[in-house]
């Protein structure tokens, strides 16, 4: 597909309308499909699952990925998780913590063209260079190449690790070790396990130097390749970086995904009409007592904002600070003063500080460590995404008695292994335990694969009535590249009490020490709540803010639970419905059950629109495939449907937001993909 098949952008801003009709047509979106064949479908790049995942259909797999009917977990009483630690802990030696990888990747680092990555020979050295990388990774002798404390994205097979139920009842098993020590130690995959992902990522860059190759032939345009490698053309990423980190993203659910497939092709499993039955509109009413009322909320405008007012929440805090987050970028100054700087203040001050950060990122983080960039020329002056922020504006509006940001902190750190040590260090230095991290190492407990924890929150007081949540799309803080494009927002009461309870949740699951402190989800808000001065109202910045609002907090599960509370919720938002619906999706699956419900709110003549990323926009190319197929059913269910797409511009304008929008009295903001895993 080339960027000609697209309708003149329009130069006011980054959104368009395909071609045909007011909507995206089923004929546009045949040849959308034509163009981003999957990577199964290159036989060079070796990247697909198990045989038996060819046999599904993309949206197939939207409709029960999550819905599978799975057993209730056995009740493990009789054995506790303390029992099975405490042996294992006792018994590893000094040698057993060695890690070794880091030190290998600043070794053998990668320099690769930084850019469009187009320059044929460049590409070529680059692969050269990832070669020598991964010859010293198989030269290592098989000790040292087993010493790490990351599992990797594949843990079904036995490499002697121990997974042990959580504490309290949960769907997930915990690695032992992970958390254990109080130490600072960043846990790294073994040089083993990041061999076979640099084997990954040199098959890729190989594809990608092919189709440069190809298309400097006359006439030669590369069409056969798989878009996931070509078409790269945004001016201000490193492409053969994008490319790395996607099939990294790709490894981190290739375990889950044959896990689904396998189990879909279990006799008795839900699929196809049988599990769209669970979804109709009689089973998704919507449920108005989920909600609390009476809740302070204000959306956050861009990244100085954010930054601003998550300063002054933490300085305002006196008895803890809760922090998770899925990513860790450590070219943002921001991250990097909020980690360094700010979280070691108010913890030095007293108040509990706790970072949850999701492991398998840091594994993705650290197998990207490896990577440098070589760019050509002066870099251009980074300015966000909405044109309102630079890298070290937030400075200029950190409110009193924030601490300065420290030399260390200003400059940049080579990679995120880096960041994460100075991170753990730092906490480490505060007396008392005041500053903690830990690292999300969880798996599945039904089907044995990696749950990644892709909660984004801060949680201030969480245990007062007067506590006040951060919560959204962003990780910590908006990034340069996302400017305003994720949505966040700040609650206050019983609704940030809630959030603090999943922050608690996830946790205490990673407590390694027996534990008697149990967990219950609760949804029936406060029958009066107290009208307090909450802090939210205090905040300097007032716009979009609603003290009045009416908030619903849902849960996720992991598919093996066999229950979307998010889509559920969504079906009977829609079903009530009267004037219009509007959705903007980053990365997703149409379901069925979502097709029906537009379809009938057309019917009823409301108007619906949908906003979703192009080919040319998302920062990951592997699921596009299986978006604009779930699209042409979506369309062919309910062709009243409006469906908008980002195009292509200098910045890439990648479409993070997950809103759902439903009337101006219900909207519905959320962190999800309709579906998910």
């Amino acid at each position: 597909m080339q960027q000609e098949d697209f309708a003149p952008l329009d130069t006011k801003g980054d959104v368009m309308l395909m071609p045909q009709s007011s909507a995206v047509s089923q004929d546009n979106l045949t040849s959308l499909l034509d163009a981003t064949r999957q990577v199964d479908d290159i036989g060079s790049a070796e990247f697909a699952l198990e045989d038996s995942a060819k046999f599904l259909l993309a949206n197939q797999v939207v409709g029960a990925i999550l819905t599978t009917a799975i057993p209730a977990i056995a009740n493990t009483a009789a054995v506790t998780a303390a029992a099975i630690i405490a042996p294992v802990v006792n018994e590893s030696s000094a040698e057993d913590q060695k890690q070794v990888l880091g030190a290998i990747l600043e070794e053998h680092f990668v320099a690769f063209p930084g850019g469009a990555g187009c320059d044929l020979a460049e590409v070529d050295e680059a692969i050269e260079n990832l070669g020598r990388l991964i010859q010293s990774l198989q030269d290592l002798d098989p000790k040292t190449a087993s010493l790490g404390r990351a599992p990797g994205f594949d843990t079904r097979t036995s490499d002697g690790r121990v997974w042990v139920p959580t504490q309290t009842p949960t769907p997930y098993e915990v690695l032992v070790g992970v958390n254990f020590n109080k130490t600072a130690i960043v846990p790294q995959v073994t040089p083993t396990c990041a061999l076979k992902y640099y084997l990954d990522i040199q098959k890729a860059w190989v594809e990608r130097r092919n189709y440069i190759q190809e298309s400097q032939f006359q006439n030669g345009s590369g069409d056969q390749f798989c878009s996931c490698f070509r078409q790269w053309g945004h001016s201000t990423g490193n492409v053969m970086n994008s490319i790395a980190n996607q099939s990294l993203e790709q490894a981190m659910v290739r375990e889950s995904s044959a896990c689904v497939t396998s189990r879909l092709l279990q006799e008795g499993c839900l699929r196809g009409s049988t599990w769209d039955n669970r979804y109709t509109a009689e089973d998704c009413r919507h449920n108005f007592a989920k909600y609390y009322k009476s809740t302070s909320l204000r959306l956050i405008q861009g990244r100085d904002d954010y930054i601003h007012s998550f300063a002054w929440m933490t300085s305002q805090a006196q008895q803890s600070v809760d922090l998770s987050t899925c990513y860790v970028f450590p070219h943002d100054p921001a991250q990097r003063y909020i980690f360094l700087d700010l979280l070691t203040h108010t913890a030095m001050r007293g108040v509990q500080v706790r970072v949850n950060i999701d492991l398998m990122t840091v594994e993705s983080s650290m197998i990207k460590s490896a990577f440098r960039a070589q760019q050509k020329g002066p870099k251009n002056a980074a300015v966000s995404r909405d044109g309102a922020a630079t890298p070290f504006s937030f400075l200029d509006c950190l409110p009193l008695g924030c601490p300065p940001i420290s030399e260390k902190t200003r400059k940049s750190f080579t990679n995120g292994l880096d960041l994460l040590q100075e991170i753990m260090q730092r906490a480490l230095a505060v007396p008392d335990d005041k500053y903690q991290v830990r690292f999300w190492c969880a798996r599945d407990a039904q089907d044995g694969y990696r749950i990644k924890n892709h909660s984004k929150c801060a949680v201030f007081d969480g245990k007062n009535e007067s506590a006040v949540a951060f919560i959204g799309g962003s990780n910590v803080v908006p990034t340069m590249e996302s400017g305003d494009a994720d949505c966040d927002m700040i609650v206050s009461g019983p609704v940030a009490t809630e959030v603090g309870g999943t922050f608690d949740h996830l946790w205490d699951c990673l407590d390694t020490e027996p534990s008697m402190k149990e967990f219950e989800q609760e949804f029936s808000p406060y029958e009066e709540e107290k009208k307090l001065e909450s802090a939210i109202n205090l905040l300097p910045h007032q716009s979009w803010l609603d003290t009045n609002a009416t908030v619903a907090l849902l849960r996720s599960n992991p598919s093996s639970s066999g229950e979307d509370v998010i889509l559920r919720q969504i079906l009977g938002v829609i079903a009530t419905a009267e004037e219009s619906v509007y959705m903007v999706m980053g990365h997703c699956n149409f379901p069925k059950p979502l097709a029906i419900a537009l379809s009938g709110a057309c019917k009823r003549g409301v108007k619906v629109k949908l906003l979703v990323n192009s080919l040319f926009s998302s920062d990951l190319r592997v699921n596009q495939r299986d978006m604009f197929l779930s699209l042409q059913q979506l369309l062919h269910i309910a062709p009243d449907v409006e469906v908008w797409t980002t195009a292509l511009s200098s910045i890439p304008p990648h479409q993070a937001q997950y809103v759902a929008v439903a009337e101006e009295i219900r909207t519905c903001l959320f962190d999800s993909h309709v579906n998910h895993c």
